[in-house]
């Protein structure tokens, strides 16, 4: 090992935290803001409009080349158990991190 070669990878370790820390606090921000789209998405899972917009969907009136996951069978049932389990490694993660203080 080189003289002080533990300071230099200690530094690499500080650096490489302190990025991945500013951007989890970006995704963190993002999330904070959009809560409201989240719940407006689950509303929408559970809605009549959803009915309307299958059968719409099924008859054909809705455009082909209109991006439309959420109407697929499990497409927004699928990411909502994907929310659920990032949260709960979100939480995870964090009571680690604070733990290792």
């Amino acid at each position: 090992m080189e003289p002080y070669e533990h300071i230099t990878k200690q530094e690499t370790a500080m650096n490489q935290f302190q990025d991945v820390l500013e951007k989890l606090e970006t995704l963190l921000s993002f999330l904070d803001e959009h809560r409201q789209d989240y719940k407006d998405l689950i509303g929408y899972y559970y809605s009549d409009q959803r009915d309307r917009d299958l059968c719409d969907d099924e008859q054909g009136r809705i455009p082909q080349d209109l991006p439309r996951g959420v109407l697929s069978e499990d497409g927004i049932f699928d990411f909502l158990g994907d929310y659920r389990d990032t949260a709960l490694h979100m939480m995870e993660t964090a009571l680690h991190m604070i733990k290792e203080d």
